[in-house]
């Protein structure tokens, strides 16, 4: 069964993968998302059981984009609903950081204390994310469209969708 931080694993892995990277080992990915190695080790596991990660390069693990993008589409909001806070300060998520949709003025944020917006909380998809995006641009927009996904309306989940698509195009 999936965990939250198995989808912050499979992201950063695209990533990480789209920026360039040959090989990703997993203390690298581990560090980049902020997860120690047994739990990345154990998201990778359940990914490939999921048929979220192709298996079957020996060498390098791919995300099965596909896979990933339909069950991002149809299922992610359903299985990770948004859990809502009160107003604070933190990082930027969903429509304020997605080409193509008009910055809210009060922006929905992830609590960070050392954020540089302030709006409407809600709960990251999992603890590591904000401080993981706080350090890396790309995986920031890809977070953030995940959660057009999990929050918005039908205008920010294609616009979010249309993120994703392009990170995970091949």
């Amino acid at each position: 069964m999936l965990k939250p931080q198995d989808i912050l694993a499979l992201v950063g892995l695209q990533v990480m993968l789209k920026s360039g990277h040959e090989v990703v080992t997993l203390s690298v990915l581990a560090a980049f998302i902020r997860l120690s190695g047994s739990e990345t080790h154990a998201a990778l596991a359940r990914l490939e059981q999921s048929q979220l990660l192709d298996a079957t390069a020996l060498t390098l693990r791919k995300p099965s984009s596909g896979n990933f993008l339909e069950f991002a589409e149809h299922g992610l909001r359903y299985v990770y609903p948004a859990e809502y806070g009160p107003p604070m300060r933190g990082l930027p998520t969903a429509a304020a950081l997605v080409p193509g949709l008009a910055a809210p003025d009060q922006p929905l944020v992830w609590p960070l204390e050392r954020g540089d917006s302030c709006g409407p909380s809600v709960a990251a998809l999992y603890r590591t994310v904000p401080e993981a995006c706080a350090s890396n641009k790309e995986l920031h927009m890809a977070m953030a469209a995940l959660d057009c996904l999990r929050v918005g309306r039908a205008r920010e989940r294609q616009a979010g969708l249309a993120v994703l698509k392009e990170l995970f195009a091949p």
